[in-house]
């Protein structure tokens, strides 16, 4: 390969990345749109369900953490997800001073039905890869996301 190939390849490589950029928030605007839900209700409802299935109890702290909001502002969005029956707040066991958040059955079908299609989509699109493609695949989303993170931790504060 020349090194012209090289560079039109970098640079199909960013398209097809800024491609599936603009599907992902256009299929996340309609999730928001048949659900009902804000961008960040959303958000803590996929930030809920995930870490529900590593078996990990979330405070209301660690959400805005997640979110990068003022307690302030997460306690309202739970206010607003509680009165619609997305998620229920609870007494920590381990911790009577704090409280844990748990995503209702409720909210997991309601959020479960709009994602159902794209990840028997994503599932077969891993399937059809090669053990060794799929690694690729995994190193460079690992490798994407931290430099993600990278980006966002040199962000000034405002």
């Amino acid at each position: 390969m020349t090194d012209l190939d090289d560079v039109q390849t970098v640079d199909a490589v960013l398209r097809a990345y800024e491609r599936f950029r603009a599907a992902d928030t256009a299929m996340l605007a309609r999730v928001r749109s048949r659900t009902g839900l804000s961008e960040n209700q959303l958000a803590i409802l996929r930030f809920l369900l995930r870490e529900r299935e590593d078996a990990h109890h979330v405070k209301p702290s660690e959400i805005a953490r997640h979110l990068g909001i003022s307690s302030a502002s997460t306690t309202a969005l739970l206010d607003r997800l509680e009165k619609a029956g997305m998620v229920v707040r609870g007494s920590n066991p381990e911790d009577r001073r704090s409280i844990l958040i748990t995503v209702t059955d409720d909210a997991e079908h309601a959020i479960a039905s709009t994602y159902e299609v794209f990840e028997a989509r994503l599932a077969g699109l891993m399937e059809d890869l090669s053990p060794d493609e799929r690694r690729d695949v995994i190193s460079f989303f690992s490798s994407l996301a931290d430099a993600a993170d990278a980006t966002a931790e040199l962000s000034p504060a405002r």
